[in-house]
């Protein structure tokens, strides 16, 4: 059984994990390439940053353009994408089962639940350290096609700090699921925690006295002891790594104490909590009720539990920003100030974000990664949606409905434009909330097209997810269609700008109609909100044609 289950998952996984380690390979490949060419300026200017700056960045002053990159994909992009894959198993290793139905046959299979859960957590384990070794062995790759040199980094010890912190949310959503039976719960408290932890490492140590707290972070270890220039830093990892055992026992205790669902059940303790009067309303409004209203309504309250923790995160986050940015102002390390300084080739590396302003300072810290990864969530969570009625078996009763399939999947597609408009709702709320309270003086009228470009950033990703599991079923091949999509687009978005001669080829990404220019200085640029709710369009019919013409599988 071990043996049995353990392959299954990875086998059920190893797709989505190939994707992403070709989506990061692509992205560090097409960075080195751009930066090629940028000749000595950039090398000059790296080698001149404060060390207050290389040490955010966990580079020397030697470390060249590839160590900027390698920075990049080491301490925020690859950690990201890991720890995706991470909290994706581990949220489905016993809350998945239990929503498939599935739950009833492992349960009757004679082994303990603790072995089961044991094959779980180490088919989890293995497809994080693997993608992360490929990971990291691609980007050495990338780097011996782009000419780039990469001997003075220490790039094993990276990976390790990397993995170490990946391994550790992956084991938060595997408890979180074990103890709730609630995937989107346990996924959604998962990236929450990563946000969070992410934006708590990199603003923390920005501020005099607060500097500390920020090693409470778990992201902080992945690049706080730069261990791309210092090697490895084995107490922290250490700690990391108990923590992720208690977690993991936590998992297990969670999992052998409570009565297990099956099919659309939700777990008892759950129940219990939303009865008590103290909790009730809270869980309730975390977890949500599926609506039986319409399929369209229980599709859009399907995705209430993202919507609170990846749009309330988001919208919170937004509304600190406000008076963080009159804080930062004041404070002995001003970052505005640092990147005023950059020349043109060098701003491009951060999204041309312009710091020393509200709207600048808005898009670079809010709307060039937390927000796309907040609305991604929740767009494709709604496109892959179709396919889980296939994986859950609930395809069948939804066939005895008497609407056509064209019309099942339509309403279907109707919670990815809705869920989207929503999260672009709480971008619009939480900025024009953090404007005011601090009276930054930005242009409302900018603020709501940030709000509606993201709305259509959304819908094109979540179209994405649709129409993949439209033509195939499965809700792995929409989830890792459209997440490297988004990866590759982000990352050609980002950093083929960065060479002039090959800035055009952004065009190709969808991320361009979302961020080119800035939304919140240059306010709604229609063609682009037309090319991507277009594009969306396009792929929701090609979908919905699709899903009509194909043998279902019940």
């Amino acid at each position: 059984m071990l043996r049995t289950v353990y392959l299954k998952s990875l086998r059920d996984r190893w797709l989505g994990a190939v994707i992403a380690v070709a989506s990061l390979f692509a992205i560090a490949w097409m960075g080195l390439w751009a930066y090629a060419d940028m000749g000595d300026e950039a090398t000059d200017f790296i080698s001149q940053m404060p060390d207050a700056y290389l040490s955010l960045l966990g580079i020397t002053s030697d470390a060249g353009v590839a160590g900027l990159m390698l920075s990049n994909m080491f301490n925020f992009l690859g950690p990201f994408v890991i720890a995706g894959l991470g909290i994706s198993m581990g949220a489905a290793a016993i809350a998945g089962e239990e929503t498939a139905g599935t739950m009833n046959v492992l349960g009757a299979l004679p082994r303990s639940r603790a072995r089961l859960l044991r094959s779980k957590a180490l088919a989890a384990a293995t497809i994080v350290v693997v993608a992360g070794v490929a990971a990291s062995a691609s980007y050495v790759v990338a780097a011996a096609l782009a000419g780039a040199d990469v001997g003075s980094m220490d790039l094993a010890a990276a990976t390790v700090h990397m993995l170490v912190v990946c391994l550790m949310f992956g084991a938060l959503s595997l408890a979180l699921g074990a103890w709730t039976g609630n995937r989107a719960l346990a996924s959604g408290v998962g990236v929450g925690l990563v946000v969070l932890s992410f934006l708590a490492s990199g603003l923390l140590p920005l501020f005099d006295g607060l500097a500390g707290w920020a090693k409470a972070s778990p992201w902080y270890w992945i690049s706080g002891p730069q261990p791309m220039t210092t090697g490895l830093d084995w107490a922290p990892l250490l700690v990391l790594l108990a923590v992720t055992a208690v977690l993991v026992g936590v998992a297990w205790w969670g999992l052998v104490r409570r009565d297990l669902g099956a099919g659309a059940s939700r777990a008892p303790m759950l129940e219990r909590l939303r009865e008590d009067p103290r909790l009730g309303r809270a869980v309730a409004l975390l977890a949500g009720r599926a609506s039986t209203r319409g399929i369209a309504t229980k599709a859009l309250t399907d995705l209430r539990p993202y919507l609170v923790v990846a749009g309330g995160a988001m919208a919170l986050q937004a509304l600190v920003l406000g008076p963080l940015f009159g804080a930062m102002q004041n404070s002995a390390v001003n970052i505005g100030e640092v990147v005023e300084a950059m020349p043109e080739s060098i701003l491009a590396m951060v999204g041309f974000a312009d710091f020393s302003t509200a709207e600048g300072w808005y898009f670079g810290e809010l709307m060039t990664i937390v927000a796309p990864v907040a609305v991604a969530v929740i767009a494709i969570n709604a496109g892959a949606a179709l396919a889980g009625e296939e994986r859950r078996r609930t395809v069948s009763v939804l066939a005895t409905m008497p609407v056509s399939r064209r019309s099942l999947a339509i309403r279907k597609a109707a919670a990815i434009a809705v869920g989207s408009v929503i999260a672009g709702v709480a971008l619009f709320a939480g900025v024009a909330g953090g404007n005011a309270i601090a009276g930054l003086g930005m242009d409302v009228t900018h603020i709501a097209a940030g709000g509606v470009l993201l709305a259509g950033l959304g819908m094109l990703l979540g179209s994405v997810a649709f129409v993949a599991g439209a033509v195939t079923g499965r809700v792995n091949a929409a989830i890792g269609a459209s997440t490297g999509v988004a990866v590759l687009g982000w990352g050609i978005n980002s950093f083929v700008p960065v060479n002039p001669d090959l800035a055009d080829w952004a065009r190709v990404s969808p991320f361009y109609y979302y961020a080119a220019g800035n939304p919140l200085e240059v306010g709604m640029t229609w063609w682009h909100l037309a090319v991507l709710v277009g594009v969306a369009a396009a792929l929701v019919a090609v979908g919905v044609v699709a899903y009509g013409r194909r043998d279902l599988r019940g």
